[in-house]
């Protein structure tokens, strides 16, 4: 057995440096493991403002329709429907491409 410090202090030094390297390795792993799922919630976050949009603008307009027509509440309610096919159409194209 060799009783020098100096090396008992290397085999620890490379002890601790190939355990680093295994952490980071590890991390670079875990890092690089999910970017299809990433885009997946991209596409999800698109879809779900796609709808809404749809929804609100058809709100809008059939509030609008409301009052300068006063047609309330037939405005709203086809505004809505409206606004929720052509949120689900456009949802249905971009889910196509």
């Amino acid at each position: 057995m060799n009783n020098d410090p100096d090396h008992e202090t290397s085999s620890k030094l490379d002890d601790l440096e190939r355990r680093l390297n295994a952490i980071e390795q590890k991390k670079r792993r875990k890092e690089t493991d999910h970017p299809e799922s990433e885009a997946g919630a991209g596409k999800g976050y698109q879809a779900l403002g796609e709808l809404l949009g749809g929804i609100f603008i058809g709100l809008g307009a059939g509030w609008l329709s409301d009052e300068y027509l006063h047609t309330r509440p037939f405005g709203i309610i086809v505004g809505a429907i409206v606004g929720l096919v052509a949120g689900v159409y456009a949802v249905a194209r971009s889910g196509r491409r």
